[in-house]
């Protein structure tokens, strides 16, 4: 497992590189790298995909799970993760809430104090400054949720660099992947109809695939993830004219509601599927299949789970990308 530096370096580190690459365009009046380099789509987008699949298909096993990944945008896979890493990555976060002690630079995103108050993100040890009433409170009505607790955490950081999965993502992509993302969810998110192209800055486009982790067994009445196999093949929206500069993480008000009401279009044309996972289960997904979390039928009831993001190497256009930002 690779080594990580401490979390705070990693955050200096990136904010130096982020100000060089910016300066350095600036200085040499370069259009960004989405301008200047061709836009060459994985091969599972291109129309020769399946017979490609049955060139270089490593075994009949193989082959079926590629096929399911060009015609569906998705697969479903198990056994790839130690049950021990997500009961003890599970535990740590069950026990942010009653701590002896704050762990540094971890932050709760998404808490509120009454089911339709406002949403906050706390620094774990102003969460634990609270008064227990009110932490209690807030554990009981908030969708909580934790990015990068790879960072932090030595459990979920041997899921985050798990081999296994690497394996997977790389098979799919025809080419090497690497993890660029990780996100904790304790509940049901709720979220919005979407496809992960409109949440990230991918160029050349498709290199993105989501992997989420079922940490536990998934109710139906907890908000499951929700998904529609085939969408994968829609047109990317077309008011993002300048992907990836443009997107819902830059888009302004307007543009997002009209990216919502397209995206709730194409998913009209589609079979919706819930991921009723068992503990340890894990759906892959291509980063146009839209996707997003039921309602939520039965408050109180957990949602577990851990959300992956591979990449490949220097698609991942974010630091490239100038704001206001929306997060």
């Amino acid at each position: 497992m690779p080594v990580m530096l401490p979390y705070e370096v990693r955050a200096r580190l990136h904010r130096v590189r982020t100000r060089v690459e910016r300066a350095t365009r600036v200085l040499l009046g370069s259009a960004p790298s989405w301008k200047r380099r061709p836009n060459i789509l994985p091969w599972f987008d291109r129309p020769d995909a399946l017979d490609a699949v049955r060139r270089h298909g490593r075994s009949s096993e193989e082959a079926t799970l590629l096929e399911k990944w060009v015609r569906d945008g998705y697969v479903i896979v198990e056994d790839c993760v130690d049950p021990a890493d997500i009961d003890a990555m599970v535990a740590t976060l069950d026990g942010l809430w009653d701590a002896p002690r704050p762990i540094p630079n971890l932050t709760l995103l998404g808490l509120r104090e009454k089911l339709d108050g406002e949403q906050r993100d706390l620094a774990h040890g102003d969460l634990l400054a609270l008064d227990p009433a009110t932490r209690l409170r807030m554990r009981q009505v908030s969708d909580w949720r934790i990015h990068g607790l790879h960072y932090l955490d030595g459990h979920a950081r041997r899921i985050f660099f798990n081999r296994e999965l690497r394996r997977l993502a790389s098979r799919l992509f025809g080419r090497s992947a690497r993890p660029i993302a990780a996100i904790n969810f304790m509940t049901g998110s709720e979220q919005a109809l979407h496809q992960d192209m409109a949440v990230f800055h991918i160029y050349p486009h498709d290199y993105l695939i989501g992997a989420w982790i079922a940490c536990e067994d998934i109710a139906r009445q907890s908000g499951p993830l929700v998904f529609y196999p085939g969408s994968h093949r829609t047109a990317l929206f077309p008011g993002f004219t300048d992907y990836p500069q443009t997107n819902l993480r830059t888009a302004e008000p307007d543009l997002t509601r009209r990216y919502r009401e397209y995206v709730d279009g194409l998913a009209a044309r589609f079979e919706r599927r819930e991921f009723l996972a068992r503990k340890g289960q894990i759906l892959l997904w291509h980063g146009m299949l839209i996707h997003g979390g039921a309602p939520v039928a039965e408050r109180g009831t957990s949602r577990k789970s851990l959300v992956l993001h591979y990449c490949v190497r220097g698609a991942d256009r974010a630091r490239e990308v100038h704001g206001p930002f929306n997060w």
